[in-house]
């Protein structure tokens, strides 16, 4: 996405100024030469344009004002010859340094400093002769998408961290006097926005389909019911919230000779009593307190999205002062969405499903602004809520690097939880009829037997296949970020394959061979290509080749056919990289890292397990035929290490020992009878030595297999 900065500036404090003809303004456009302009119309012509804006007069005033003004800003910035020629230009390169190629969206920065200009709805202006989509509304033209943004010079740019973690403050207020707003609604959109991140279930739920946990959404969100300032002014002190969505009614107000838009909340005096009317001010300073037990630091949320009507309107300009919005961007929270006129109740339902659910993706905000507006003018064509939408925001030069990064730790957090869910209903699918009665009395048991639905395994699938294609987008991302996503992705395969093949146990007590090639071969014939893949991208990464190895077992011992061209080098080559994978992973033994020596264990673990299947590893590895349960003892012995050394909850040994269960139930059933037979009994003894425990939850973002 490119960039042009347009600043409007006069002579004069920000306030105590009125619209008027007389009035000269300068252009600033980028490195273009600058222009005079002035407005032709006088203040009160404005503020009765934005009367009839504001839903105060007849339909019929409102259309007219409507396509009126959006003329008369479309001819304003027709001006300003810069703009007109940037708007023109189109770049071959990066955009913005993010390394991506120039998708032909705009991000038109709009510097104000004037308070009276902020009364302008630039928003809504036509686009002029000269620029795409000449005489469509500049913000809906198609032919090159534009997203504006507000803003002013008080917020330090280089200063602003965009978040990489989520944690939402949803404050709604309702005084008696007024109608209640659409709390509900809006609860439950930022629940299904936050759903991705925070799982469907937790252990121990015992009906399908549960809700979501409430101490694993409280992690995320925050509900603040009949709020008052005190009461955002505690929450902000003691939480630190990366967004804040605000439920309200807006409203007038006087100050002096001054009429101004405040919030409506509550009085912590009078909680039953007429509202209080919150000035931009007050509610910034509520927002941006001292956070409690670290001194000298401000609470500073990321996005403030406030659904109330006026919340980006300035009223008059005669004092000190601006719109809620306004002010809160300038007390320095660099990203504030807000209406400036009345905004339907549908349509602040909408902003808060395009916006949360992008936010909480990653997504670049500029870009979720269009899509907003877009869809605003598409389901709610009885009001102009696309246009009421006004967003102030101010981004640092390594905004797009940042939000890169954001992207993958998003993407990441949403896999985890998927896998962890499916890991959860694997854990509780009844298995005992599958397997040998030896095997299954000495297996041990993660969780009681219980009973999995067809349904509970779909839910479980769909969330991986979502969370998968959310990373899988990502998958342009330089090799040093492209080895996580793609061992992500793997492990994101196999979960799917193990639910594709016990949804088909399910419906049926044997799976025809045409279901496992069209559903569960192929997801692991991709993991394996992955695994492939995370290790050419990262030679370091030797658990990547035991990963590989293990399904490149699988796959030849069940009889599928190799990639063409690759059957005779695995066949050659798969004794070396064991070799490799075992002299790398007994060298980080000696390591001073304790998870990097845990990881180690497990990978020698899975290794030995896999040596009597690999023929070739059992000839180069001394020569001689090696005494019976050799390779047992080996892994019993690192098992152990592993089990000793580990802290309760690590996720190592979680991850190691899911891995182990895989060969008593999925690679077992799909291999042919007896072939895993010496594999199968180690896996039994490893998994009674490693302990039966789930990772704290912190612990879960480190590795996957």
């Amino acid at each position: 996405m490119r960039t042009i900065t347009l600043e409007l500036v006069r002579h004069g404090p920000a306030h105590n100024q009125l619209l008027s003809p007389l009035t000269q303004y300068l252009a600033l456009c980028e490195n273009h030469p600058a222009v005079t302009l002035r407005l032709p119309l006088e203040h009160n012509q404005m503020l009765y344009r934005l009367s009839a804006l504001a839903y105060r007069m007849g339909r019929a005033s409102r259309e007219f004002q409507l396509h009126d003004t959006a003329r008369l800003l479309g001819e304003l910035l027709a001006r300003i010859p810069g703009l007109t020629a940037d708007m023109n230009r189109r770049d071959s390169g990066p955009s913005d340094g993010d390394g991506g190629e120039d998708d032909g969206a705009t991000h038109l920065r709009l510097v104000l400093s004037a308070s009276e200009l902020a009364l302008l709805p630039f928003e809504l202006a036509l686009a002029p002769s000269g620029f795409p989509g000449a005489g469509q509304p500049m913000l809906l033209q198609s032919l090159r998408p534009v997203t504006l943004t507000r803003e002013t010079r008080r917020v330090a740019e280089d200063q602003v961290v965009w978040p990489d973690r989520t944690q939402v403050l949803f404050v709604v207020a309702s005084p008696p006097e007024l109608p209640p707003p659409p709390a509900e609604a809006h609860l439950l959109a930022l629940r299904r926005a936050l759903e991705p991140w925070v799982g469907t279930r937790s252990v121990g739920h015992e009906k399908a389909g549960a809700d979501l946990p409430n101490e694993r959404l409280d992690r995320h969100l925050t509900v603040l019911a009949d709020a008052t300032l005190e009461d955002i002014e505690q929450a902000c002190a003691d939480g630190g919230y990366t967004h804040v969505h605000l439920l309200a009614h807006g409203g007038e107000y006087t100050e002096g000779y001054d009429t101004r838009f405040g919030l409506l909340l509550h009085d912590s005096a009078n909680p039953t009593g007429p509202a209080d009317r919150v000035s931009g001010e007050r509610l910034a300073t509520a927002l941006r307190t001292s956070r409690r037990g670290a001194s000298g630091q401000l609470a500073r949320p990321a996005v403030v999205t406030l659904a109330s009507c006026y919340s980006g309107n300035g009223g008059s300009v005669t004092g000190v002062g601006a719109s809620i919005a306004h002010a809160l961007h300038a007390d320095g929270i660099p990203m504030v969405i807000a209406s400036q006129f009345p905004l339907s109740f549908g349509g602040s339902v909408r902003m808060v499903e395009t916006l949360y659910e992008g936010l909480l993706s990653g997504e670049d905000p500029r870009r979720l602004l269009i899509d907003l507006r877009r869809s605003l003018h598409t389901q709610f064509p009885d009001t102009h809520d696309w246009a009421s939408i006004t967003a102030y925001s101010s981004l640092p030069s390594s905004f797009d690097r940042q939000l890169a990064d954001v992207q993958i730790q998003s993407a990441q957090r949403s896999i985890n939880v998927a896998l962890n869910l499916a890991d959860e209903v694997m854990g509780r699918v009844e298995r005992a009829g599958r397997r040998s009665e030896s095997l299954a009395a000495s297996a041990p048991r993660t969780a009681s037997v219980t009973t999995v639905s067809a349904n509970e395994m779909e839910v479980a699938m769909q969330r991986v296949r979502d969370s998968r294609g959310r990373l899988d987008r990502l998958q342009d991302r330089p090799a040093a970020q492209r080895v996580r996503i793609v061992a992500l992705l793997a492990s994101a395969d196999k979960r799917e394959a193990a639910l594709e093949y016990e949804t088909l146990k399910i419906k049926a007590s044997q799976v025809s061979p045409t279901l496992l090639d069209e559903r569960v071969w192929p997801l692991l014939e991709r993991a394996r290509m992955l695994y492939d893949e995370a290790f050419s991208l990262d030679p370091a990464g030797h658990w990547a080749v035991v990963q590989y190895l293990s399904l490149t077992l699988v796959l030849r011992h069940a009889g599928r056919p190799q990639p063409c061209g690759q059957a005779v080098e695995a066949q050659e080559h798969l004794g070396k990289l064991w070799a490799l994978a075992e002299v790398q992973s007994l060298r980080d033994l000696s390591c001073d890292e304790h998870t990097r020596r845990a990881w180690a264990l497990g990978n020698l673990i899975e290794l030995y397990m896999l040596a009597p299947v690999t023929k070739e590893v059992l000839k180069m590895h001394t020569g001689q035929s090696l005494p019976q349960g050799h390779w047992s003892a080996l892994a019993l012995r690192y098992a152990r290490d592993l089990a000793r050394m580990a802290r309760p909850g690590a996720f190592e040994v979680f991850s190691t020992r899911r891995q182990v269960m895989r060969y008593l139930d999925l690679y077992t059933e799909l291999c042919p009878s007896g072939v895993l037979e010496e594999t199968v009994k180690m896996a039994v003894e490893v998994a009674g030595v490693l302990p039966g425990q789930l990772p704290d939850d912190h612990q879960y973002n480190r590795r996957v297999l």
